[in-house]
């Protein structure tokens, strides 16, 4: 009867996962990078709406990935989409305008590596409805090296790389008084 059990539940976790994560293409000099999204608990309509966010290096060499518009460099742009019940919801954190990128700019990832961080979305969007909210990876990495040669490199240079990603759903709650730092 356990060992029933078990496989049954290893069975509903397996294609659990098998239905939210978005299948990425093959790794190649395209697609050298794997995305991954998790929803991190509370979800409180007007507290903090946290995720984390997991990028790896799915190559066999390292590579340096540009930090702009991404969540490793903080809210300067976005590469979400958010919408609660079908309504895109407003980007409402700060947008920047940019010259050429420093080398702190740049994050090495070796092969195989992978850099998770936590985000709290209601900063970039108004997290403050009950609901299910949806967010959607919609950008791509500005610039990737994957040659080896050192960052950073300028604008007119740039090599894009597309970012596939899982979509999440996050059922927003009434909140308590609960302080989370992500």
């Amino acid at each position: 009867m356990r060992k029933t059990v078990l496989l049954s539940l290893t069975l509903v976790a397996s294609l659990s996962t098998s239905c939210w994560m978005k299948p990425h293409p093959p790794a190649d000099a395209q697609h050298p990078l794997e995305c991954r999204m998790e929803a991190m608990h509370p979800q409180t309509a007007g507290g903090p709406t946290g995720v984390r966010f997991q990028v790896i290096n799915r190559l066999d060499k390292p590579i340096s990935v540009l930090r702009w518009s991404t969540p490793f460099e903080g809210w300067r742009g976005t590469l979400f989409s958010v919408s609660l019940q079908g309504q895109e919801i407003p980007y409402k954190g700060p947008m920047v305008k940019r010259g050429d990128p420093d080398p702190g700019d740049y994050m090495t990832l070796r092969a195989g590596e992978s850099q998770i961080i936590g985000i709290d979305l209601s900063q970039g969007y108004d997290m403050s409805k009950l609901g299910l909210y949806t967010v959607k990876v919609t950008g791509g990495i500005h610039d990737v090296i994957q040659d080896g040669t050192q960052p950073p490199r300028p604008r007119d240079r740039f090599q894009p790389v597309e970012l596939v990603c899982n979509e999440l759903t996050l059922d927003v709650k009434k909140g308590t008084d609960v302080k989370v730092n992500y």
